[in-house]
């Protein structure tokens, strides 16, 4: 006897039809496969990069970044990322092959800037249907830190200092030579009378 018919007779069929029900749902929707998704982290939209290096950050979800050169045939959910820089008219020729989610341009111009992404298969083909992402940036020279203020005291200050402190001595040197010239004209004066006198005494 079948397990079918034995419940059968202890469950409801109502009960039966829904259990069936449910385990075909779930039959199906574990077969739905899950669309891949691609997004442009860095640099965000209407993002400044500053300097000529442009970092390009990517997510991937629901698919596989392979190596394309050493896997060429395509298999589901399985390739890599086609990316353009300022590219009015993409194609898989013009595209750089990215199996990372991380790529970086140098020498970028700097200007404003359009990025568009793209899943593509091993053999280079877009997806179907197609993922692929876009957004604009601009990219701006690195501005140059502000000069260090220098200091109230330069080299016109110091020597100015120096001349003062320069004329302040000469000026004292002058002052004191003038009462030293009078004493010794006083000395000379006191040695000639004393030698007079002792003339005279004789």
């Amino acid at each position: 006897m079948s397990p079918v018919i034995i419940m059968s007779r202890h469950i409801p069929p109502v009960i039966i039809f829904l259990i069936i029900s449910i385990l075909s749902l779930t039959n199906v929707q574990a077969q739905i496969k899950v669309s891949p998704t691609l997004k442009i982290i860095t640099p965000s939209e209407g993002q400044t990069i500053y300097g000529n290096k442009v970092p390009i950050l990517l997510s991937v979800e629901n698919f596989n970044l392979v190596d394309y050169q050493k896997n060429p045939s395509p298999a589901p959910s399985q390739g890599h990322i086609h990316l353009w820089l300022d590219d009015a008219n993409p194609t898989k020729e013009s595209a750089v092959n990215v199996i990372e989610d991380s790529f970086i341009y140098n020498d970028v111009p700097y200007a404003d800037h359009s990025l568009r992404a793209e899943l593509v298969t091993n053999d280079n083909n877009p997806l179907s249907p197609p993922v692929f992402v876009l957004v604009n940036f601009k990219n701006a020279p690195v501005s140059s830190p502000s000069p260090i203020p220098t200091s109230s005291f330069d080299k016109n200050t110091a020597l100015v200092i120096l001349v003062v402190v320069a004329l302040v001595i000469l000026a004292a040197w002058w002052y004191t030579k003038e009462e030293d010239e009078p004493v010794k004209s006083e000395s000379k004066s006191k040695v000639i009378r004393k030698k007079t006198a002792r003339r005279k005494a004789r």
